[in-house]
């Protein structure tokens, strides 16, 4: 062998290589878990008012940044989310339980509990009959979680106020596979601009053929409409203050704000 060639890698080598990977990955995600034990006092003395230590604005925009990085790399964005999306959970377990609430037919869905499972990973899960029995418990025990399929008829309660003061914070898939999300989470966490949100509105009718922004997908669920409009809107502020005053007939409710569904970039 000449002395500009480098010796052969043996497997002994190439795994003890591996071997200090690993060690390393497993240093860094205790020294995470240890600074998230100070995220956690600081959520107590300035947000005190959420039951809920889900933060799912601050969640969206940590995926996006690391699926920023990962790219044109060999990590697929599928174990990506799923790695962190497994992490981000046990950080959020840490600091308070969370039980999540399913109707019987949710339940049901194999496609669905595999959803449930790359996102909220070993949280435990508490099945009930319908949707309307499911969104009663987020409002007794207010750091739960309530997760619906999106056509299914979940919007007649939830405008009868079964949710209490929860609303639509997350949809699922995390990375989008559609319009439409398959799932929407319900819950009391605060809803905070990500950067890239959608706005979650619940008529009695359809929304003008010229109102703007233009729905990104619309379903109909029994006698109420779901519509899903682009960016971070307030009842309070353009356009949705012009459109309930004008449109008082629609009787028009936000049922949430949350991050859109990661994309990633070809």
């Amino acid at each position: 062998m000449s002395s500009t060639e480098k010796p052969a890698l043996s497997l002994d080598s190439v795994r003890q290589e591996i071997d200090g990977i690993d060690d390393q990955i497993v240093d860094l995600i205790a020294k995470r878990f240890a600074v998230t034990a100070h995220v956690r006092g600081l959520k107590q003395q300035t947000a005190s008012a959420w039951a809920s230590p889900l933060r799912p604005a601050r969640e969206a925009a940590i995926l996006r940044r690391l699926l920023a990085r990962a790219k044109g790399t060999a990590l697929s964005p599928e174990l990506l989310v799923r790695l962190w999306r497994n992490i981000l959970n046990e950080s959020s377990r840490s600091q308070a339980p969370i039980t999540l609430h399913i109707s019987r037919h949710l339940n049901n869905n194999m496609a669905h509990r595999l959803r449930l499972r790359d996102y909220f990973g070993a949280m435990p899960v508490e099945e009930y009959r319908d949707e309307a029995q499911a969104l009663l418990q987020i409002d007794s025990v207010p750091g739960d979680l309530c997760v619906v399929e999106t056509e299914q008829p979940w919007t007649e309660a939830f405008m009868a106020g079964s949710a209490g003061k929860a609303q639509v914070i997350a949809s699922l898939p995390a990375l989008k596979e559609g319009d439409m999300p398959k799932l929407l989470v319900i819950g009391q966490a605060p809803i905070e601009v990500s950067g890239q949100d959608e706005t979650l509105v619940i008529t009695e009718g359809k929304l003008p053929r010229d109102f703007s922004p233009q729905p990104l997908w619309q379903v109909k669920i029994g006698n109420h409409r779901l519509s899903c409009l682009p960016g971070y809107l307030l009842e309070h502020e353009g356009p949705l203050v012009g459109l309930t005053r004008s449109n008082t007939s629609l009787n028009l409710k936000v049922a949430g704000r949350y991050a859109s569904a990661l994309e990633v970039e070809a």
